[in-house]
């Protein structure tokens, strides 16, 4: 059983010390310890946020880059095709007219060839004619 006597005070006296003790060596090294770390978990969590939003904004002007480089792109390539369109244009225009050209040239050498043909035939024909009439008639014309 358990006497009550001036031990029971002195042990109550011993657990008060030790309390006082543990609460200084123990207690606020550790406390201060967690404090510590709960305020550098805080800066760095405040500089991953910083850093997020710093990579956000980031990519947000890549974005943007990407996009007006990709604008600018199209719009060169449809300036290039229209320059090209213009440049075929022209070149058909160009050798439409030459082949025009060609073709009158062939036109008026054709004609040439056809009148000194029917010439050539002409003298032919009349020639054939006497013959065929000297031959019918029997006696030169």
């Amino acid at each position: 059983m358990i006497d009550i006597n001036g031990t029971l005070f002195i042990q109550m006296a011993n657990f008060l010390v030790f309390l006082f003790l543990m609460n200084m060596v123990l207690y606020r090294p550790i406390r201060r310890i967690v404090a510590e770390r709960k305020k550098l978990i805080a800066e760095k969590q405040n500089g991953i946020e910083r850093l997020e939003l710093q990579a956000r904004s980031a990519v947000q002007d890549y974005d943007l880059k990407l996009q007006e480089s990709r604008r600018l792109g199209f719009q060169k390539i449809q300036e290039l095709k229209a320059a090209g369109y213009e440049q075929e244009k022209e070149l058909l225009r160009k050798h439409a007219e030459e082949a025009a050209g060609r073709v009158h040239l062939m036109r008026e050498q054709i004609r040439k060839d056809i009148g000194l043909a029917r010439d050539e035939l002409k003298d032919q024909v009349r020639s054939f004619s006497v013959q065929l009439a000297q031959k019918i008639l029997g006696r030169n014309i």
